[in-house]
Formats: structure tokens, sequence, C-alpha cells
């Protein structure tokens, strides 16, 4: 069983993947710096023994924290209900990641031909408005697996990063952030993204 201290260096090492560009947790293998002393002398360390206990393996606890800090949990120690919650939600689109992705994707066309906008208006900033997809996203209308996937397909993000809208930094990392966590059917997935391409035009 996983040791309480394997835990957290689990923890500190997902958290600065997903919170700072200059960290890449499969290129550092997950080494960060720490040692069971300064652990042991944690006021915390029991919650970190208590995942542990819970979540069992390497590959549990390691589930539990990428789930959370991609959602934006960055309390996934000190709130264990919206952590569990966050997880569940996390293997729940794992095992219908096509049906999530066209969902959500059918929700982006609805809501362009409710509101009788443009495709640029659906994935470009203007001076005074963010793009429908961000806005979608922001909402909770557009989950970060779709906008992960539909990065990889359009590469959208990189116009998105040069847009200097420092508010929007947090989510844009977050999202890059999911590479290599979600997996995917590369082939089915475009189909679906040309069938949403054509419905936009």
């Amino acid at each position: 069983m996983i040791t309480g201290f394997r835990c957290y260096k689990y923890y500190i090492s997902i958290k600065l993947h997903f919170t700072k560009d200059n960290y890449n947790v499969f290129e550092t293998r997950g080494n960060v710096k720490g040692s069971e002393q300064a652990f042991i002398a944690r006021n915390d360390r029991y919650l970190f023994e208590k995942i542990a206990r819970k979540h069992q393996t390497d590959r549990g606890v390691i589930k539990y924290f990428v789930a959370n800090f991609s959602y934006g949990n960055d309390a996934v120690v000190y709130n264990e209900d919206s952590a569990e919650d966050n997880l569940l939600e996390w293997n729940r689109r794992r095992e219908s990641l096509t049906r999530v992705f066209e969902n959500d994707l059918n929700e982006v066309v609805l809501q362009k031909e409710k509101n009788n906008l443009s495709r640029k208006q659906i994935f470009e900033f203007n001076l005074d408005s963010y793009p429908l997809l961000l806005k979608m996203y922001i909402g909770k209308k557009v989950t970060i697996e779709t906008m992960f996937l539909l990065n990889k397909l359009d590469g959208y993000l990189k116009l998105w990063h040069n847009s200097s809208m420092l508010l929007w930094e947090e989510e844009r990392r977050r999202i890059e952030k999911c590479e290599g966590f979600v997996k995917f059917d590369a082939p089915k997935l475009s189909q679906i993204y040309s069938k949403f391409l054509g419905e936009l035009d």
C-alpha cells in the first residue's frame, strides 16, 4: 500500500504540473524536493495518510489528484467530499469521452444558433467580448476535456494565449496541462469535429 509521504510527493508534483508553466510531471517523472522528516513535521500529514489508505495504489492516488487539479480544486486535501465528487466525475467522463465531446459540441452549435453568432465569435477574442467557447467553459456548459480535445484538433489555445487576457491564463494552463492525462480515439474524435465544423457553416 502507498505511504502518506509518497502520496504527499504526488500531491506536490501534480499541483506543480497544473499550476506552473515550467514544470511538467512527465518530463520530471514527478521528482520534487522534500524529505520524509519534513513531511512528518507537517500538521496535515494525517490527511495524506488518509488519502493513501483510501486510494491504496500509485495509480489511484495520481488519478485522485489529477482529477481535482484539472477541475480547479486546489483544496483537494482539505475538502474530501468535493474531491471525491471530482474523482467520480473524472472517471465518468473517461468512460464516455466521445459522447461527452459530441454533446458539448452540439451545445456549442445550439448556443451559436440561439445567439445568432458567427463562427469567428465562437473561437476568437475581440475588443469587447470573449469567445463563446470560453464563456461556455467558464459557465460549465463545456467540459475541460472538450476544451483540451478541441485544442488538439484546432490549436485555438495558441491564439488565446496571445490575447494577453491575464484572467484567462490559469484556465489556459489547466487545459494545456491535461496533455498526457486525457486519452482519446483520434480518428473518431476527428469525425465528430468535422461534423461540428460543417454544422457551424
